[in-house]
């Protein structure tokens, strides 16, 4: 079963929702290949925007995630650092909050209960100049 990863933009911050099953072969190499797609665009995101790319991802509509798609969680993490980008964490499963907690993962990432309150989480920044200002 193909994981689906939904992605919108709020107040310049990039949310991705993936959907199904985040497990190893195609749909963990699909995941890192979504993330890999909006860090690329970490350059026209500081344009627009003023600062580096701020994403969520949005975990609650995984239904399974093995060591694979935790892996690919963590490599998230480590390619979002190494583009000077920030990523965290919202809407987490029971299941998947206990995997965190089990693999101390929990202290590597930002965790929220809600998509909104990650994006609020983020400071507001005052946009370069010529760039679009956030919208609240």
């Amino acid at each position: 079963m193909a994981i689906e990863i939904k992605e919108k933009e709020l107040h310049g911050i990039i949310i991705l929702e993936p959907v199904g099953r985040l497990v190893i072969g195609q749909e963990s190499m699909d995941f890192r290949g979504k993330v890999r797609e909006v860090l690329e665009k970490s350059d026209w995101i500081k344009e627009k925007w003023g600062w580096n790319t701020r994403m969520v991802l949005d975990l609650g509509g995984l239904t399974f995630i093995d060591s694979a798609g935790l892996g690919a969680l963590v490599a998230a993490g480590t390619s979002s650092v190494s583009r000077g980008a920030e990523i965290k964490l919202a809407n987490l499963t029971k299941k998947l909050r206990d995997a965190l907690a089990i693999t101390k993962l929990a202290t590597v990432f930002d965790v929220y209960d809600s998509v909104e309150a990650a994006v609020n989480s983020y400071p507001q920044a005052e946009p370069a100049p010529g760039a679009a200002p956030a919208q609240s």
